[in-house]
C-alpha cells in the first residue's frame, strides 16, 4: 500500500475515533509529496501514520491546522526522522481486553497469561478491570434479546465497556490468573513518567476518554508492574512459556500486535504458540492470518469487521479495531 493510501485510511479510523485534528493532519500528509518524501526518510517499519503524528506532537508540534503543521514538520525535518527512526508503536488500548476477556471466559483456571508485545503490560490485567455490555440477541428469548451483562472486577476504576451482537451465557466469569508475563521489543515502564507520557502521545487527540482510562490502567498496573522481558515475539516465547507454574493452563494473548511481524515471522510465531501446551487468544486484523477465517457476517458498520477474535486459531467472533463493538460468530 502506497504511504499516501496509509494517510488516507488513518483519517478514516480517526474520524471513527472523533478526532477532527487527526483526520485533517492525516489528509494533509497524504496529498502533500514534500511531506511524504520526508516521512519516507525513516525505515518502513516506522511510517505508521499514528506513530508519525505522535512523534510530531511528542516533539512539540502545534495542535493547529495541517498548514501549520506542515510548516513545522518542514522546519524541523531532520530532528522529526530521527525521533520517528528510534520510536516505534506502543499503544496499549485495553478496550480490546473485552473481547479477549470473552474468550479467556470459556476457559478452565487458573491460567497463566503471557502477552506478545505487551508494551506496559496492561492487558495483562483482566482480573483486575470491570467489563459491562451491552448484549443484542435477536436470536434470544424475548426478554433477553437486549440486556446488560458485567463481569471482572466490579469494584475496578477501569471500566471497559462493549457492545456485544450475538448470543452470550447469562454469566461471564473470568477464571483466576495466577501469573502473568509479556513480551515486547521495547518494555515501558509504568513507573516511568516519560515512558506513560509516550504512551499518552500516541493517544489521538480529541473528545475521547482514551487518555482517562489509560491513566487509570497505568495506576493499577504500577501496584504490581507485570513482568515484561525485552525480547523478539519468536526467539523469547518458548522461555518465558517455560517459567509458568505447571498448575496452571498457559494462555498466549495477542491483540493488534503480529501486524508489526513480516509474512514469515507471523507464521513462526504461530507456529511456536502451538509448539506449546497453551491455549491462543488473538484479537488481530481480520485478514492477517492465513489460519484464522473469519466469515463477516452481513449488516456491520464500516469498520465493525476490522478484527477477528480468536480461541487457538478459530475465529469466534469479529470486531472493531478497538474492541468495542464485537458480533458473535457461529461456533
Amino acid at each position: 500500500m502506497l504511504l499516501a493510501d496509509r494517510f488516507r485510511d488513518h483519517a478514516v479510523a480517526a474520524e471513527r475515533e472523533g478526532s477532527a485534528l487527526y483526520v485533517d493532519w492525516s489528509l494533509g500528509l497524504a496529498s502533500d509529496a514534500e511531506a511524504l518524501r520526508l516521512v519516507e526518510r525513516a525505515p518502513e517499519a516506522r511510517r505508521q501514520p499514528a506513530l508519525v503524528l505522535a512523534v510530531c506532537r511528542w516533539l512539540g508540534a502545534p495542535l493547529e491546522p495541517w498548514p501549520v503543521l506542515r510548516d513545522w514538520l518542514l522546519a524541523h525535518g531532520d530532528a522529526f526522522v530521527a525521533e520517528l527512526g528510534r520510536r516505534q508503536t506502543q499503544v496499549n488500548d485495553v478496550r480490546r481486553l473485552g473481547p479477549v476477556s470473552l474468550a479467556l471466559a470459556r476457559l478452565e483456571g487458573p491460567i497463566a497469561l503471557l502477552e506478545i508485545g505487551a508494551s506496559a503490560g496492561l492487558c495483562l490485567l483482566p482480573d483486575r478491570f470491570a467489563f459491562r455490555a451491552s448484549v443484542r440477541d435477536p436470536d434470544g428469548p424475548g426478554d433477553e434479546r437486549l440486556r446488560s451483562l458485567a463481569w471482572g472486577d466490579p469494584d475496578s476504576p477501569v471500566a471497559i465497556d462493549l457492545h456485544v451482537d450475538g448470543p452470550l451465557p447469562g454469566r461471564v466469569e473470568l477464571p483466576p490468573v495466577v501469573w502473568r508475563a509479556g513480551i515486547d521489543l521495547d518494555p515501558v515502564d509504568v513507573t516511568d513518567p516519560a515512558a506513560v507520557s509516550w504512551l499518552e502521545t500516541l493517544l489521538p487527540p480529541g473528545p475521547t476518554e482514551r487518555v482517562e482510562l489509560l491513566r487509570r490502567a497505568v495506576a493499577i498496573a504500577r501496584s504490581a508492574p507485570p513482568r515484561i522481558v525485552r525480547g523478539d515475539a519468536v526467539d523469547a516465547l518458548r522461555d518465558l512459556a517455560a517459567g509458568a507454574p505447571p498448575e496452571a493452563q498457559l494462555v498466549v494473548v495477542s491483540t493488534g500486535t503480529l501486524v508489526y511481524l513480516p509474512g514469515r515471522r507471523r507464521q513462526a510465531f504461530v507456529d511456536a504458540v502451538r509448539a506449546l501446551d497453551a491455549r491462543w487468544v488473538s484479537y488481530e486484523r481480520r485478514d492477517l492470518l492465513h489460519d484464522v477465517v473469519a466469515e463477516v457476517p452481513d449488516g456491520l458498520a464500516p469498520g465493525a469487521d476490522f478484527a477477528a477474535l480468536a480461541l487457538d486459531g478459530r475465529a469466534i467472533g469479529v470486531g472493531d479495531a478497538h474492541g468495542t463493538r464485537l458480533r458473535m460468530l457461529p461456533v
